[in-house]
């Protein structure tokens, strides 16, 4: 009885380790900003990317759901492919601040994800406040 409940234990624990490696590879993400990013692409090649950055002035192309645009930060940047599998938030625009998830392919990033932060409801607040 005893060599079948550690048998039963390291079952139990092989499995338990195995869903946490395997899920913790899917959902973690490398956190770069647009510079990093265009600094050294190749070492990041086929990673889980998080990249935050400014949505480039006349860059912005939307293509139904999809959208092309360029990620920069500190005068370096990056074009960005969005896929599409979710919505483009509304505070996402031109000139807005956005990160952006997804893996760097042949000097492309292909974004899943994308969230902008609306400067002007932060600035409002800040504004009143003096």
């Amino acid at each position: 009885m005893n060599t079948k409940f550690i048998a039963l234990l390291v079952v139990i624990g092989a499995s338990l380790g195995g869903i946490a490696y395997f899920s913790s590879t899917e959902t973690s993400f490398l956190l770069l900003d647009a510079s990093e990013l265009a600094a050294s692409s190749a070492k990041y090649a086929d990673q889980n990317l998080r990249v935050r950055g400014f949505v480039k002035v006349g860059s912005l192309i939307r293509e139904g759901k999809k959208a092309r645009f360029t990620l920069e930060f500190n005068d370096k940047a990056i074009p960005v492919y969005f896929t599409g599998d979710t919505l483009l938030p509304d505070a996402f625009k031109e000139g807005a601040r956005a990160r952006v998830d997804g893996k760097f392919e042949k000097g492309i990033l292909v974004a899943s994800h994308v969230e902008a932060k609306c400067a002007s409801k932060y600035e409002a607040g800040y504004a009143e406040e003096k």
